[in-house]
């Protein structure tokens, strides 16, 4: 394995793009550091610095150690303030922001897996602390590094304030919402979304929700006849009243699919009126404990 030096080398370089500005950054001369940079080459078999113009980038096989270095870098500067001030329980537990809905499906599945899968791996108990409320609550506690992640909803008509420069995400999954209503209502009234005229009971969200946010756009664009019956905040109670029949309501298709296929619900129209969005999960670049960055390892691969 290369000598750590060399990888953060690799690393400032990156961010310089300069021979000159990077063996500043690294506290030595400019041949010194054209030398590590060449021994990190041979060590990798391969010309990781494309030198041919100004400013200097890293070439394909760069780009790909360069991942390596920062996950290795990272993984030991967790792993030195672990030494440095142990018995910190914030090292083996995964701390998550993220709203109502999400903390019980999709984060509890993505962080019960990862607890056990690190937990076994590192032979301790890994804890999961999982803190719901409004999304810039949320994102408040991961700018006050109070949680490792923020996991929340993604869509054009919904700007998630986390400064680009400072954090990094991935996408955990994807969903759709769907229009719905009970299906034994509906043998009695037949809602029709092309029938501009006569009014739908609509179960909606409440304007301080994402959900309402990311609907909004497609709603107001449609020529719906929507009459509001109910406003929710949670996509549970939203759920829970559909179900009894007050009325239509978009709900996600991972919520709602089994009481589809089991004939209690009934979806209403095609795929023109559903609306696509994404579930993504956000870290800072700063290191993160040893349990959350082997998450966020396991997790990109």
């Amino acid at each position: 394995m290369a000598e750590t030096k060399l990888l953060k080398d690799l690393i400032a370089l990156s961010k310089t793009c300069s021979f000159t500005k990077a063996a500043e950054l690294r506290n030595v001369t400019h041949p010194a550091f054209s030398r590590r940079i060449r021994d990190l080459e041979h060590w990798a078999g391969a010309t990781l610095v494309d030198r041919s113009k100004i400013p200097v980038r890293l070439t394909q096989e760069g780009r790909e150690l360069l991942v390596t270095a920062e996950y290795i870098v990272a993984r030991l500067n967790t792993v030195s303030k672990k030494i440095k001030s142990p018995g910190q329980e914030t090292h083996y537990a995964l701390r998550i922001a993220t709203g109502r809905y999400l903390a019980s499906t999709l984060v509890a599945d993505w962080a019960c897996e990862m607890s056990d899968v690190i937990g076994r791996e590192l032979s301790v108990a890994v804890s999961v602390q999982i803190r719901t409320g409004s999304t810039p609550d949320m994102v408040a506690l991961l700018q006050r590094e109070e949680v490792d992640f923020l996991c929340c909803y993604e869509h054009p008509n919904l700007s998630v304030p986390v400064a680009t420069a400072n954090f990094q995400y991935l996408q955990l999954g994807t969903d759709r919402f769907v229009p719905v209503c009970c299906a034994a209502k509906y043998r009695d009234v037949a809602y029709d979304l092309l029938d501009e005229f006569t009014p739908i009971p609509h179960v909606t969200y409440i304007n301080t929700l994402s959900l309402h946010h990311i609907l909004s756009d497609h709603l107001r664009a449609s020529s719906y006849a929507l009459a509001p019956v109910a406003y929710c905040d949670s996509v549970e109670v939203a759920w829970a009243l559909i179900k009894k029949g007050r009325g239509i309501g978009w709900l996600p298709w991972s919520v709602v699919a089994q009481d589809c296929k089991s004939g209690k619900l009934r979806v209403l129209g095609g795929r023109q009126n559903e609306v696509p969005f994404e579930v993504r999960l956000y870290r800072s670049k700063e290191p993160l404990s040893v349990a959350a960055e082997m998450s966020w390892d396991r997790t990109t691969r």
